[in-house]
């Protein structure tokens, strides 16, 4: 019994051969590709949730940033006012206390002087 194969028909044999060798040797990539693909969606959705909670804490630190913008400026315009105040009370108490310091060397001249008999140079 004798098999008589044309060129063509052995061609298409090794065809057929060739491509199910390479389907068979492309079914552990086909699963490793499916498996890496499974695990990139399951990664992108934990980045999403870590992106939602970044996106929370971003939005409570900006309004504690805006409370705080405004306690600033609350402590600024009471350091302004401070200041304001400390400014008139020097203004008020400047001249009595020059005043008073000058009573206090004049009579301080004065007891030396008399002291001396004012006959002596006291200023020294």
């Amino acid at each position: 019994m004798t098999f008589t194969v044309s060129l063509a028909e052995l061609s298409i044999f090794i065809i057929a051969i060739s491509f199910l060798i390479l389907v068979v040797s492309l079914i552990p990539a086909i699963t490793q590709l499916r498996q890496t693909a499974k695990a990139v969606q399951e990664f992108s959705e934990q980045g999403k949730r870590v992106l939602e909670d970044v996106k929370e804490i971003t939005h409570r630190v900006n309004g504690q940033v805006g409370d705080m913008e405004e306690t600033v400026k609350k402590f600024k315009d009471v350091t302004l006012k401070a200041t304001g105040v400390a400014e008139v009370v020097i203004d008020a108490i400047k001249g009595p206390v020059l005043k008073m310091a000058g009573v206090m060397a004049g009579i301080t001249f004065g007891l030396k002087h008399f002291r001396k008999g004012g006959k002596e140079n006291v200023r020294e």
